[in-house]
């Protein structure tokens, strides 16, 4: 039956230049809809497509198989063409806010954030009166993503915290509450907040994609607001979840050197180099125990290392540090001869 469908549409293609009205689909056009929007229920967007162009073909104006054609573009990712169709939507109905929500998620995607925003915000203007608050949520959502892309990150986070408002099991505007809070957080004193809002993401998602995200920058906040034992245990499951993630190793290993545990912090750097061998403030930091255990020829060897991470902040402290210590032992050496 597909197969005739094919060869259908084929030959109305041919014939189009006759002009006549046997150039239309035998099948009415609700029908191709209707059988359509089963393939585009279960996300079979390839057999969705050929009924839906036909669709609209003999029917301009049938606004569900227009906006059902953009969905199956959308779903096959060739989004020039979804958005053709949720434009001619909005052409004939410019009320249709299911359209301008996808358009608004296919500027996201095409990084056309200022569309994207307008979009969105006609979708929220006009369901304030519509009142689908499942839609209005993800609206204010994907708004958020676009203001924080735009580094707008007080809209961004006014957004997020509407979407909440809607939808407060919605583990992924937590999530992204949380990573547009910790870029505003100007000190640690922001932090209390932010962690809040990591727990709460964590606690309605704990398998998210951002989940390990939001246990290490928890491991970072931890440690700089002095919960250290907490920092260790969120630093454990980010590295549970990422296991070569060497920024996690290594705010382990500050909070274990803030708890004493000098032994423990090394290991945790140098599983740190051992993921990132190049990871400059790892090696400073091992640098610093061994010149505090007078390990001299072990720091030079770290402080040394640092250089060749030209992000480092510490490079000239660790250059100065290793110049001290290589004076140190030339001297040592010729007092022994």
């Amino acid at each position: 039956m597909l197969i005739r469908r094919s060869l259908a549409i084929a030959l109305v293609a041919t014939l189009t230049w006759l002009g006549s009205a046997a150039c239309q689909s035998t099948v009415p056009a609700t029908k191709l809809y209707l059988d359509a929007v089963e393939y585009v229920k279960n996300a079979n967007y390839s057999e969705a497509l050929p009924l839906l162009r036909q669709a609209v073909t003999d029917s301009a104006e049938f606004l569900e198989a227009q906006y059902n054609l953009g969905v199956t573009y959308d779903g096959l990712g060739v989004l020039d063409s979804a958005r053709i169709a949720f434009e001619k939507v909005l052409s004939l109905d410019s009320t249709y806010v299911n359209a301008d929500l996808n358009l608004g998620t296919i500027d996201i995607r095409t990084q056309d954030y200022p569309a994207a925003i307008s979009h969105l915000r006609k979708v929220i203007e006009l369901d304030s009166t519509l009142v689908d608050s499942t839609r209005v949520a993800r609206s204010y959502l994907n708004l958020g993503v676009a203001l924080d892309a735009t580094n707008d990150l007080d809209g961004a986070i006014g957004a997020f915290k509407r979407s909440i408002q809607l939808r407060p099991d919605n583990a992924d505007a937590y999530y992204r509450l949380g990573a547009a809070q910790f870029r505003k957080a100007a000190t640690a004193k922001d932090y209390p907040e932010v962690i809040e809002t990591y727990k709460k993401a964590l606690e309605l998602g704990p398998t998210h994609v951002n989940a390990s995200v939001a246990h290490f920058f928890l491991a970072r906040m931890y440690a700089a607001t002095g919960q250290n034992e907490l920092a260790v245990a969120s630093a454990d499951e980010a590295i549970k979840m990422k296991p070569d993630l060497a920024q996690a190793y290594f705010v382990k290993g500050k909070a274990l050197e803030a708890l004493g545990k000098q032994d423990d912090a090394v290991a945790a750097y140098k599983k740190a180099i051992e993921k990132n061998a190049n990871y400059g403030s790892a090696h400073y930091a091992l640098g610093r125990i061994y010149q505090k255990r007078e390990q001299w020829e072990l720091a030079l060897k770290e402080y040394k290392a640092v250089a060749k991470d030209t992000s480092t902040p510490e490079t000239p402290a660790a250059s100065k540090a290793a110049k001290s210590i290589e004076d140190y032992l030339k001297q040592t050496a010729a007092q022994k001869k």
